[in-house]
């Protein structure tokens, strides 16, 4: 399991070399605190131009009713033209299956991957803050299946769900991620387990907080830092 956040050293407002697309992914109860990333996002300057570009999950919000398909093409084509899947994370993100599926195509298709706790952004009405959410991509994961030392091994998606047991309790299990069930690269970013072990992307996914971390300065660099871990 990781921190709630982590700092790699991108502080000061460092800007990135190149200009990227990103898509954020989130909550749509959180779009107001949503709404300042993508202001932040539009203004940073990698050059002498600004207004970024970006998709995020609104563009699938007034297209519920046509079905998970259309949902999840949606998703795909939006992933597909980004170097980066960001995850704004609101104190019940963690819980969204789309959210889900956004960080799983963001695993299948080769994106950079990172999280963004937004939290602490003062709310407009209340002007508090909300508490903290738990890390999304610690309930996804990659594993390794491999019959034996002979065999090639193959990766595929795996994702973290509590089950009953016989004390009347819950323990964790690791069943086969239902909404992707190909199999998949390895991230370049990720640690490799051991056949018929999982790894948490959490485990190597790096997390800020936009807020304490001065994400209006340093977004754009730490997005840069996900699409290069990634290879892109």
């Amino acid at each position: 399991m990781t921190a709630p956040y982590n700092n790699t050293g991108l502080i000061g407002g460092l800007i990135p070399s190149v200009k990227r697309k990103a898509f954020f992914s989130f909550h749509f109860d959180d779009i107001m605190r949503v709404n300042v990333v993508r202001n932040a996002w539009k203004g940073i300057r990698p050059d002498s131009t600004s207004m970024r570009s970006f998709y995020d999950s609104s563009l699938w919000e007034s297209r519920k009713a046509e079905g998970e398909d259309a949902i999840k093409k949606l998703i795909r084509d939006g992933v597909n033209y980004t170097s980066a899947v960001c995850v704004l994370v609101g104190t019940e993100t963690w819980l969204r299956r789309w959210v889900k599926y956004e960080i799983a195509r963001g695993v299948i298709d080769g994106r950079g991957l990172l999280a963004l706790h937004i939290n602490n952004i003062r709310h407009h009405q209340t002007l508090g803050v909300h508490p903290l959410g738990i890390n999304p991509f610690d309930g996804l994961g990659v594993g390794k299946v491999q019959e034996s030392v002979f065999n090639t091994p193959r990766y595929y998606l795996f994702e973290r769900t509590a089950v009953r047991n016989t004390a009347g309790g819950f323990d964790w299990s690791w069943p086969r991620y239902k909404d992707y069930t190909d199999p998949v690269k390895l991230p370049t970013w990720l640690s490799d387990p051991a056949p018929g072990y999982v790894t948490p992307l959490s485990t190597n996914v790096d997390v800020y907080d936009y807020t304490t971390q001065e994400g209006h300065k340093n977004l754009g660099a730490w997005i840069d830092r996900a699409a290069q871990r990634s290879g892109r």
